[in-house]
C-alpha cells in the first residue's frame, strides 16, 4: 500500500498536468493588440439623415488625446450579413492600438424586425434562386454602403464629440467582414472620401461586381475563395451554384489587382468564418485547432490590414512592401494572371 499511493498520486499529477496543457493548447485564447497605444472603446447611438437610429462602437487610442490639429486616420467597419459592430472586435482593437479611430456600424439585417429581406440571406435550390439571391446580395451592398455613409455624415456633423474635428474626413478607409467587404467598395463608388477598402473575403454583388471605384483595395480571402473541379461539377446543387457563384470573381478580382495599390492574399487553411473573432470562439469543428495556429492566422490577418491602411491612410508605405510577395505555411499571395497550384481555373 506504502509504494502504491505514490504511483497513485503521480498518476494523479500527470493528469492534471495533461489537462493544464490541453487547456493551454486547444483551449481559444484571445490575443492582445500588437500596437503600442492603449484602446479606449465608445457606445453611442447616433441619428440619420431620417432620424433613424444608427448605434455604433468607437475604438480609439488612449496614449494620448485625440488632435485637430493632426486629426487620426478614420476606418470604418461593416460586419458580414446579419453580423453586428462587434464581430470583428479583436481586429478593430488591435487596429486602434496603432493608432487609427474605427468606428463599427450594425448590418442593416442585424435586427429581424428591420431585415428588408425578412430573414430570406442565400437560396442555391435551383437556377431562379440563384439569380434571385444575386440580386437580393446586390440591393443588400447598396443598402449598408447607405448606412456606411449615414455613419460619416454624422461623424461630419459632430455627433460624436469626443471625434469632432479629430479624425480624418478627407482619406476615409472601410474594414468591411464578407458581404460589408462588397458594401465598402459600393461606399466608395459613392463618395470619393472613401479612398481605401480591405475586404475580408466578401463576393462582389451589385454595382462593384463591375466597377472599381476605390484607388487602394486589399482582398484577404479564405479557402473558398477558388473552388474545385470538383465542386464547380458537383451533383449538390447548393455546392455547385455555391462555387460557380465563388468562381465568377476570379476574373473580376484579376481586373482589380491589375490596378497600382491593390492586393490580394488567399489563407488556403482557412474558412469564411475564421476571418473574424470566430476564430476563437469553441467550436466542434475546431476543437483540436491550436492556439498557435489561432494566433498564426490573427496575426497575418492584423499585419496586413495595419500594413494596408498605414499605406493608404497615412502614405507609409514600408510596412506593407515588406509583406507583399511573402508567402509562408500561413498565407498565400495570389497572381493577378494565375489561380494558386492545385485550383481550378474559373472559365468565365
Amino acid at each position: 500500500m506504502n509504494t502504491l499511493r505514490p504511483l497513485l498520486l503521480a498518476g494523479l499529477v500527470l493528469t492534471l498536468v495533461a489537462a493544464g496543457i490541453g487547456w493551454f493548447v486547444f483551449a481559444p485564447l484571445r490575443p492582445s493588440p500588437s500596437g503600442p497605444k492603449p484602446v479606449g472603446r465608445l457606445e453611442i447611438t447616433l441619428k440619420g439623415s431620417r432620424g433613424e437610429d444608427l448605434p455604433i462602437t468607437v475604438w480609439y487610442p488612449i496614449a494620448k488625446p485625440l488632435d485637430a490639429r493632426a486629426p487620426a486616420p478614420l476606418i470604418l467597419y461593416s460586419p458580414g450579413w446579419g453580423g453586428t459592430r462587434t464581430q470583428n472586435s479583436l481586429q478593430a482593437q488591435n487596429l486602434a492600438s496603432h493608432g487609427f479611430v474605427v468606428v463599427g456600424c450594425d448590418d442593416l439585417a442585424s435586427d429581424p424586425a428591420t431585415d428588408p429581406d425578412r430573414g430570406v440571406v442565400m437560396d442555391l435550390a435551383s437556377d431562379a434562386a440563384a439569380a434571385a439571391t444575386l440580386e437580393r446580395f446586390g440591393r443588400h451592398v447598396v443598402g449598408q454602403a447607405g448606412r456606411l455613409l449615414e455613419v460619416l455624415g454624422a461623424l461630419d456633423a459632430g455627433q460624436v464629440p469626443l471625434l469632432a474635428g479629430r479624425v480624418e474626413l478627407r482619406r476615409v478607409g472601410v474594414l468591411g467582414n464578407s458581404i460589408g467587404g462588397g458594401s465598402g467598395l459600393q461606399a466608395a463608388l459613392t463618395d470619393p472620401r472613401i479612398t481605401a477598402v480591405f475586404n475580408l473575403d466578401g463576393g462582389l454583388f451589385g454595382p462593384p461586381a463591375d466597377k472599381i471605384g476605390t484607388e487602394a483595395y486589399f482582398l484577404l480571402s479564405s479557402i473558398e475563395a477558388f473552388p474545385s473541379d470538383q465542386e464547380l461539377a458537383s451533383p449538390d446543387p447548393f455546392i455547385r451554384r455555391y462555387a460557380q457563384i465563388s468562381a465568377m470573381d476570379i476574373p473580376r478580382n484579376r481586373r482589380r489587382m491589375a490596378r497600382p495599390g491593390s492586393h490580394w492574399v488567399q489563407l488556403p487553411r482557412v474558412q469564411h468564418v475564421d476571418l473574424a473573432d470566430a476564430l476563437y470562439a469553441p467550436s466542434r469543428r475546431t476543437m483540436f485547432r491550436t492556439n498557435a495556429k489561432r494566433h498564426a492566422v490573427n496575426a497575418a490577418i492584423q499585419a496586413y490590414e495595419v500594413a494596408f491602411f498605414q499605406s493608404a491612410l497615412l502614405g507609409e508605405h514600408a510596412p506593407l512592401l515588406g509583406l507583399v510577395g511573402r508567402n509562408d505555411q500561413t498565407v498565400r499571395w495570389i497572381s493577378p494572371t494565375s489561380p494558386p497550384p492545385g485550383t481550378a481555373s474559373a472559365k468565365q
